[in-house]
């Protein structure tokens, strides 16, 4: 009896803090309205159902296409710039692997004791977000950084205090070969660009 009553009691801490975590503009809708002003030209975006078992938590993956290919997100100062259709579940925005335009990742967490499936709503715009250079189609894995001139370099920082940051640049090599590249805390990742 008593682990039973310690396990619900963990059970509802983690679901305190799930609610304290999820972001609050998630609800709003994916293209706002934002405190921030609104996201030019944003189209909603479903995209397919994700199936989850119990109490399970995963990272995912899901990109802004078509003729509405980027994501603002909360590295452009839009948190909740997505949404989700199911109250199992609670989710955190990951800014550090969104290192292209069109890229939305996160973790969700299925809170309910039973398998759920989850349906995330992306808010995409025609437009860049602001400080992110001309689009990449990235080819092959990360490689080092090839150490090539930089240009459009841009900074990216939530808007928590302090702010946690990470630099964004493109190298264009001798060769003609462009790379996009991610600064974070003095490690520099790049794709090669096709």
């Amino acid at each position: 009896m008593r682990s039973m009553l310690l396990r619900a009691r963990r059970l509802l801490g983690a679901l305190l803090l799930a609610a304290l975590l999820a972001p609050a503009g998630a609800m709003a809708g994916p293209c706002g309205p934002y405190t921030t002003g609104n996201i030019p030209d944003c189209e909603p975006q479903q995209q397919a159902p994700v199936p989850y078992g119990i109490l399970e938590t995963q990272g995912w993956a899901y990109y802004c296409t078509g003729d509405h290919p980027y994501f603002w997100g909360l590295s452009s100062s839009y948190p909740g710039d997505f949404t989700w259709d199911n109250s199992c579940f609670s989710a955190i925005e990951n800014v550090f692997p969104e290192t292209t335009p069109n890229k939305f990742d996160a973790t969700f967490t299925n809170w309910c004791l039973s398998a759920e499936n989850i349906v995330v709503t992306l808010g995409c715009s025609s437009q860049p977000p602001p400080g992110f250079g001309p689009s990449c189609n990235e080819t092959g894995g990360p490689v080092g950084d090839p150490g090539c001139p930089q240009s459009n370099i841009s900074n990216h920082c939530s808007s928590t205090n302090p702010p946690v940051c990470f630099q964004t640049a493109t190298e264009t090599c001798s060769d003609g070969t462009t790379y996009s590249c991610t600064a974070d805390q003095g490690i520099v990742w790049c794709y090669k660009c096709g």
